[in-house]
Formats: structure tokens, sequence, C-alpha cells
């Protein structure tokens, strides 16, 4: 048995391309039967596979002997001479910390582990236990939730070329006797037969009554199912990436992504819910949480009469409608009132907005061709312009600032005769209300300089005479770093 199993495991890794010659994979090992049957095998097959493993355990301290699956983890790494990492989360915290389930929290924490070890020893695949059965429940599951393909495809062989699936095609009774046959005994996980879980009450009640009365292969059908399902949705998946670079409208803001609607509504319906579900995923990552309920919203709002509309999405997302723009991107930061005084020359963090100016000076004579930016994310400024607001102009520093607005501000939009109300600026703009005040404005004494995002000021404008400017750029700290 113990030969067939590896030899069956080496064919499935090949044929799916899961690991290339000198390769570390990651193998998570819980100490159940389905992760030591994977540790195992491929342990077996590493000589083969020409790559290194390194095994991780994640103790989410849900049960009182979560520290002896720890340690058995660590033992039987230890046996195989296999470096391991251990890491303990304390998930009911987390859980609530995040308000997601338990087993959703614990999930994004598992995937948290493995990418920060994976970057910790230059790893390159992930190693998962999955196997046929978890697929069928898998797509039981879905089904049972009002999934469409995207979760009828159950779990894929191959997940971002870096999440491999070794076991996916073996039974759960293969893989017991794999154990039987080299004298490995696993953990009992106790959770696994909690039918609290839904997973559970599928793997213990309902799979077994299909067995019995419907279909004694009901297994094998759901995993077939599965297959053609990957292979159709992969299909739609090319269509809809195809439609959404047709329908996007590049900007420059971070972490939003904006469509037009003319070009999104040419699209079959098929293929505008992947075209939303990709601009949730290119935002935040995870699609976990969005379901077919929260695309239908959507879809009603993108179809609606009403011109502006606003829909709150899961993990701190939100849907937006502007006119012909439809718009995904994180919730408004709810600021209240900040200042922050700017470096002229070097970086300043705008903490409460995770973002960062970086400043520079320089000489018009070294730069006569000096390109002069949109003034959105970028700005150009005369500095003699700028020190001429206060009463003596050989000061070395002047108070610069970045704030949000007030009551009664006003500044001359660049290119227009006299001055505009900050208000009726952003109504002009059309910057949504609750936006307004995280719109950041630099200003120097009580003059308004730049609207960050949208326009400067004309009266600091470079020109012909200028001999001294003042270069910012505006960006998130995640993409500055």
């Amino acid at each position: 048995m113990k030969a067939d199993f590896v030899r069956q495991m080496h064919r499935f890794v090949v044929q799916h391309k899961m690991i290339e010659d000198g390769e570390t994979v990651l193998v998570a090992v819980s100490g159940g039967a389905d992760s030591l049957a994977l540790l195992y095998g491929l342990h077996a097959l590493r000589t083969q596979l020409s790559c290194k493993l390194h095994v991780v355990h994640l103790n989410h301290c849900l049960r009182p002997d979560a520290d002896a699956d720890a340690e058995f983890v660590q033992q039987h790494a230890a046996h195989l001479e296999l470096p391991c990492t251990i890491q303990r989360v304390e998930m009911p915290r987390l859980a609530q910390q995040w308000k997601l389930s338990v087993e959703a929290a614990g999930r994004r924490a598992r995937y948290q582990f493995y990418e920060s070890v994976t970057t910790e020893i230059d790893a390159t695949k992930v190693a998962l236990g999955h196997h046929q059965d978890d697929i069928a429940e898998t797509v039981l599951m879905n089904l049972i939730r009002g999934s469409g393909t995207t979760g009828l495809k159950g779990i894929a062989p191959v997940r971002d070329t870096k999440f491999i699936r070794p076991l996916a095609g073996f039974t759960r009774q293969q893989i017991e006797a794999f154990l039987t046959s080299i004298g490995v005994v696993p953990k009992h996980d106790t959770t696994n037969t909690d039918t609290r879980y839904l997973r559970n009450r599928i793997r213990h009640e309902l799979i077994p009554r299909l067995e019995s009365d419907y279909n004694p292969n009901i297994k094998t059908g759901l995993s077939r199912t599965a297959d053609v399902l990957r292979a159709e949705s992969e299909y739609l998946d090319t269509a809809a990436r195809k439609g959404f670079e047709i329908c996007r409208i590049q900007q420059n803001q971070q972490k939003t992504v904006v469509l037009d609607r003319v070009e999104f509504r040419k699209h079959h319906v098929a293929l505008q819910r992947r075209m939303l579900r990709q601009s949730v995923s290119e935002i935040s990552g995870d699609m976990s949480d969005l379901y077919f309920a929260h695309c239908e919203k959507m879809l009603n709002l993108i179809e609606a009469e009403a011109s502006n509309a606003l829909l709150a999405l899961p993990n701190g997302l939100q849907f937006r409608r502007a006119y012909q723009q439809l718009i995904i991107e994180r919730k408004p930061i709810e600021t209240g009132n900040f200042a922050y005084p700017v470096v002229t020359v070097g970086k300043t963090s705008i903490e409460v907005l995770n973002t960062e100016i970086t400043a520079e000076l320089g000489n018009i004579e070294f730069y006569p061709t000096l390109a002069l930016p949109d003034g959105k994310f970028e700005a150009i400024f005369d500095y003699e312009k700028i020190r001429k607001v206060f009463a003596d102009p050989s000061l070395e520093a002047f108070p610069l600032t970045v704030r949000n607005r007030r009551q009664g501000d006003r500044f001359q939009p660049y290119g227009m005769h006299g001055t505009k109300k900050i208000k009726d600026f952003f109504i002009d703009t059309k910057v949504p209300r609750y936006e307004r005040d995280s719109v950041p404005l630099l200003v120097c004494g009580d003059q308004i300089l730049w609207i960050i995002g949208y326009t400067t000021s004309d009266v600091f404008k470079i020109e012909s005479d200028t001999r001294q400017y003042l270069y910012l750029r505006y960006a998130s700290n995640e993409t500055s770093a």
C-alpha cells in the first residue's frame, strides 16, 4: 500500500506541476490523518522531487489538548529530521477582533501564518492536506449556501501557483490505509465531529444519507462535477478579465477600482458578476465573504434610475455608483479634525490617513524644462511666493500644514480668477459628502495651496520668473514602502 500511495502521489504532483526542482515547500501539519499522510508522502518523494520540506503548525488554542497537538507535530518533524515552525494564536480573541466566525478567522490566521513563514524562509510553495472527500463536502456546502460556479468548482489542486494539494486525488479511506501501512497513528481532533459546524454535519450526516439512499458513489460524482465546473469557471474568468480591462477607468488613486458603467452594461450578467468579484479581489485580495447577494445588490444599483448610490460590502469595503462610474473602494477613514506640520525637505507622515508627503526644494535654473505635474497627487509651487505669505521672508522655515477642511475655507483653483469656497468646490467636483472631511488640504498660514487628489491653487503656481520651486508627492505608506 505504501509504495502504491507514494507512486500515485508522485504522478499527481507531476501532472499538476506542483513542485519544481530546488523549491522549498511548507507542509501544513495539524496532526490529523490528512496532514500526516501529506507529510510522510512528500518526505518519501523529496529526493525524486528535488525539494526541501519545512513543517508548519498553527496552534489555534481552541481545545484543551491544542498544546499537545503542537508537540505531536514537533515530534513527527524531528523524527523525519525536518525543520518546523509552530505559532500560537488566541483564535477566539482574533475572531472577535476581526468580527468573523471562528472558522473564518481560523482560515485567515492560517493563511497569514503561511505567508509570513514563506517570506521568512524564502519558501515558494505551501502544501495543504485537502483530499477528494473534502472536495465533495465543499461542493455540497457551497451548493447549500447558494453559491455559483465559483463555489461549486470545489478545491483546486493548485491555487495562485503557491498553494498545492497533493492529496486531492485521494479518498479519506486511501489516506487512512496508507498511514496504517507505515504504522503512523494520527491525532484525533474532536472538533471534526462537532456537528455545530456545517461541514461536519455534511460529512457525518448528509453524505452518508446520500450514499445509502441515493448514490453510493456520490463523493466521486461531486468531485467530477467540480472538475467540470472548474474548467468552465476558468474560461469565464478569462473572459471576465478581458471585460474588466475594457471597463476599467485608470486612475492614480490607491486601493480603488473604477469601472465605466456604460461599458460594463454591455457585458453578459455572468461576466458582470465576475468583474465585480475581481474588483473586490484587487482591493482586498479576499472574496471569501463576498456572496451572491452582495453582487446582486450592486447590479441592482447599477441598473437603477438613481445616479448616485452607496452599498457597504464585507471587510471594510464599499460599492459606490457616481453617475456613469462604478467605484469599489475601502470605506473612508473616520478622521475627525487633524493637522500635521509638513517639512519642506523630506517626508511627513499623515498617520490618520496612513499616507505621507515627500517634499523637495530645487532651483529652476538647473531644470529649465521641468515637467509640471497634474496637481492631483503630485504638485509644484513657487517657493518664494509661499515665503512671501509671512512678514519676514528671511525665515528659514514656515508653517506648512496638512489638515482637513475648516469652516469658511476658500481658495483660488488653478486657472481661475477669484476665490471659491471649499464646500462649493467639493459640491461642483462631486466629492461625496461622507468623504469631504478626509480630503487632505495643504495650507500655508490661512491660505490653501493644494486640495490633495484634486487641484492646486493658482496663487502659488510656477511662472516664467520663478527661481525656486517646492515639489510635493502624496502617496499611501504602503505604496511608498
